[in-house]
């Protein structure tokens, strides 16, 4: 059981540490970046869109798909809420309409 919980607690620590390493890298690209070109603006301009231009890349590639499914799945949801709703709507007429 103590080996289990000195797994755990790495695990933890690694997922703190991840994020907070990949933040100084980009802040220290950003000030090299700045020292060479002389302006904090341009570095990150590019930094910026080099990591926008990453994150349409890994959409395309690999969530794309999964989100299409999923708005096809709400959409036959929608489509069966609605016919319910008409199929409700068409019995309460049918049952409360009054006799001529």
């Amino acid at each position: 059981m103590r080996e289990r919980h000195s797994y755990f607690a790495a695990l933890i620590i690694v997922a703190l540490a991840a994020p907070a390493a990949a933040l100084l890298l980009v802040v220290a690209l950003v000030v090299t970046l700045a020292e060479l070109m002389g302006s904090i603006i341009y570095p990150c301009l590019i930094l910026g869109v080099f990591f926008a231009l990453l994150a349409t890349i890994i959409y395309k590639v690999s969530l794309r798909e999964a989100m299409r499914e999923i708005d096809e799945r709400f959409a036959v949801i929608y489509e069966v809420t609605r016919l319910l709703r008409q199929g409700v709507e068409w019995g309460v007429r049918l049952l409360f309409r009054e006799n001529r």
